[in-house]
């Protein structure tokens, strides 16, 4: 297993948020709202030349919010693998947006058909992050269902439907984003630093030989524990 931490990356003010990085490996998450990143993408290959020249280690990238079933997709998918291309990431990152229950055959028809075009056009493996809600274009068993890399987010979904994945496809895995979520009903709180049953996630991944990228990703609140515990972590299971 490899350990990275998140870290995210304004496409304005990049040599601020990544200082401090040299030697320790990341998942470069890009701005969040779409909007923010096209109107960042010209500075794109500054970016890139900048992780290059300070020699900040890329495990992987994760996009910006947009739709997989809007016609528009390459429009901004393309521009982030290529970037991810430059950084030497191995896997981009996307979320499966939430649809209207009765337009999410057609939305899911054309997210796949997009997914297909974007993966034959890079080497980086483009990958679907689990979410629990059913309204998702991909669910965490459709993800599965159509044989997509797969990234398991362990603050995403509940404790034993994190074990049925990791159950039914390991082998799919590409990267875990762990982190866990305590507490229950409106009193949950998600991204909270690794103690109980992330270990078990760790172990339970290990026990079938799995050897993907690990991203922890905590609440800012808890970021001053992600390098040691990164360290931690990777000294037992990487």
């Amino acid at each position: 297993m490899k350990f990275s931490i998140r870290r995210d990356v304004s496409l304005t003010s990049y040599a601020h948020d990544l200082s401090g990085l040299e030697g320790t490996p990341i998942e470069l998450a890009l701005p969040y709202k779409l909007e923010d990143f096209l109107a960042g993408m010209a500075h794109l290959d500054d970016v890139a030349a900048y992780v290059r020249s300070a020699g900040i280690i890329v495990n992987s990238l994760h996009a910006a919010q947009g739709r997989l079933s809007d016609e528009s997709f390459l429009s901004w998918a393309l521009p982030t693998v290529q970037f991810a291309e430059m950084v030497e990431a191995n896997v981009a990152v996307f979320h499966p947006e939430s649809v209207p229950k009765l337009s999410k055959p057609s939305a899911q028809s054309i997210a796949l058909r997009n997914v297909k075009r974007l993966q034959r056009e890079t080497p980086t493996v483009v990958a679907m992050e689990t979410f629990g809600n059913a309204k998702r274009v991909l669910t965490p068993e459709e993800i599965i269902e159509f044989k997509l890399p797969l990234v398991l987010d362990t603050s995403h979904l509940f404790v034993e439907r994190i074990f049925q994945v990791i159950e039914a496809y390991s082998q799919g895995i590409v990267v875990l984003h762990l982190s866990e979520l305590r507490g229950e009903g409106k009193e949950s709180l998600p991204h909270l630093p690794v103690e109980s049953y992330g270990i078990e996630v760790l172990q339970a991944l290990k026990a079938r030989n799995w050897d993907g990228n690990v991203t922890l990703e905590y609440l800012p609140q808890f970021h001053d524990r992600l390098i040691p515990d990164r360290q931690a972590l990777e000294e037992i299971f990487g």
